[in-house]
């Protein structure tokens, strides 16, 4: 049994979860609930640019200095619905070996502060705020978003020391490897703000499918900043089968992402 009605409220329709599994053992009953079974906001409602907000995601969001941005998908929805998932199937694996049921609970709330594991990581871990980056990602340099030649927008993702000695060579600044200040990634983060100078001009002087092509034959990760268009019609997208029409009618939606035995539902 799956229930999201407003927080408080299921409970004056009749029994909830703890007396109904009690009534039948092997009852799983999910609560899919805005800020959590219990604490002082566990009988407020919750949406997900509320949850964006007050688990913090929208302080990360954006650019530097630019008001707070909401990710564009409804990520804490989707996440919740998927630990829902999670749980329900864990629950479902303890049944078959014990015969017992039970009550898993999720939430908005701690969908959005999972979803920000790392950065609260990186806070726990050195007292300093997570900041805005825009494009770009903590502790790792260089690895964002450019503008070419073309006015097309291209993520380049040298992860590592050894690809970014690659990225160097396809940009002609092999120097950049012996230069102290980027010998090593976490140099290169204590930095960035010159690095990222530096690359920048260098990526504007080309194409974006120039780019792709000097980077994929040097095996440098990147991607093209796609729209939504671009992306259901790329041909990865169809070798995937990923838009599939409905059973009747002329409608076309994205399928599950997920396959079994090579066969996508």
């Amino acid at each position: 049994m799956l229930q999201n009605i407003r927080p408080g409220y299921v409970e004056t329709l009749g029994p909830g979860g703890p007396e109904l599994v009690a009534a039948k053992p092997s009852l799983i009953y999910c609560n899919i609930g805005a800020f959590g079974r219990t604490g002082p906001f566990s009988t407020r409602p919750g949406y997900d640019p509320l949850m964006q907000a007050f688990g913090g995601i929208m302080s990360v969001t954006g650019e530097e200095g630019a008001p707070p941005v909401r990710v564009g998908p409804s990520i804490v929805d989707m996440g919740t619905g998927m630990w829902a998932v999670i749980g329900i199937l864990a629950a479902l694996q303890r049944r078959h070996a014990t015969g017992g049921g039970g009550v898993a609970d999720v939430s908005l709330f701690e969908t959005a502060t999972a979803l920000m594991s790392l950065l609260a990581a990186h806070y726990l871990s050195s007292g300093e705020l997570p900041r805005k980056l825009g494009s770009a990602t903590v502790g790792i340099v260089p690895y964002r978003a450019y503008r070419t030649a073309d006015g097309e927008d291209l993520v380049i993702a040298a992860g590592n020391d050894a690809l970014f000695h690659k990225f160097c060579e396809v940009l002609g600044r092999e120097e950049w490897t012996r230069d102290p200040r980027f010998v090593s990634n976490p140099e290169r983060v204590r930095t960035q703000a010159a690095l990222y100078a530096l690359i920048e001009p260098l990526v504007a002087t080309r194409t974006r499918a120039e780019w792709i092509a000097a980077l994929d034959a040097a095996g440098v990760p990147c991607a093209p900043v796609q729209d939504v268009r671009q992306m259901l019609e790329h041909e990865q997208t169809r070798a995937l089968d990923l838009v599939q029409p409905m059973p009747r009618g002329q409608m076309r939606l994205l399928g599950l992402p997920v396959s079994f035995d090579g066969e996508r539902p």
